[in-house]
């Protein structure tokens, strides 16, 4: 044993890792500076994501603001907001695509198309949601949207494409599931197809007893009965 305590072993093992640190010195401050570097990077990259958000949800809020003021206004006012409104909701989904600013910013371009009766292209809007944001919690409630668009427009099969991709996407996780039955229900019913209607209405009866929409259901089956059309009840 050595004057330092430790045994001819431990100070041959110090001795090889001495010189095997010398030997790769290079790689090992090269590794060690690399790895510096991506945690600079890393952090660089989270401040620039948490600015991001921080802007963009500002920007989104007070477009919101802004729509607020708009539907106060009248004449040329309301077009001169208007535009603001518009152009201010284009930079936000150019700048900001991946964040939910634009989510948001989609739909409010969309509310207001719809607000203005201009059904072609507030349900393009609603659609373009779904397919960027399938997730978002807007998704359903927009496919909901593109459906009265679609009636409006006279497009019946469009109007139930839209709905039943509501049913199928997200069913039981979505509240308002009752009423897109429902509505399913009433446009079969408008387009005379009964059995269709009636399968719809028979699904929120079996489905969500409670339900107020299932009330309706209720009433349509009575009067498919008493009117012979010849449906299960």
């Amino acid at each position: 044993m050595t004057e330092t305590g430790l045994t001819p072993e431990n100070v041959k093992l110090i001795d090889r890792i001495t010189d095997f640190i010398h030997r790769y010195r290079k790689v090992f401050w090269g590794t060690l500076i690399g790895i510096v570097v991506l945690l600079i990077g890393v952090l660089v990259y989270v401040e620039f994501q948490k600015k991001y958000l921080e802007d963009s949800s500002r920007r989104i809020e007070s477009v919101l603001k802004q729509v607020s003021n708009y539907q106060k206004a009248s004449g040329e006012e309301k077009e001169k907001v208007e535009k603001e409104i518009f152009k201010e909701l284009d930079a936000i989904l150019s700048t900001y695509p991946s964040y939910y600013a634009a989510v948001r910013a989609l739909y409010v371009k969309a509310d207001l198309m719809f607000e203005k009766k201009e059904y072609k292209a507030a349900a393009e809007l609603w659609e373009t949601l779904v397919k960027k944001h399938p997730k978002s919690h807007l998704a359903p409630i927009s496919l909901m949207r593109m459906a009265v668009c679609k009636e409006e427009l006279g497009d019946l099969d469009g109007a139930l494409q839209a709905l039943k991709e509501v049913d199928t996407r997200y069913g039981k996780s979505f509240p308002e599931t009752p009423r897109v039955l429902f509505s399913m229900g009433r446009i079969y019913e408008a387009k005379g197809s009964y059995p269709e209607a009636a399968n719809f209405y028979n699904r929120l009866v079996d489905e969500y007893p409670q339900s107020s929409w299932t009330k309706l259901a209720r009433n349509r089956l009575i009067y498919f009965k008493i009117s012979n059309l010849a449906v299960k009840s």
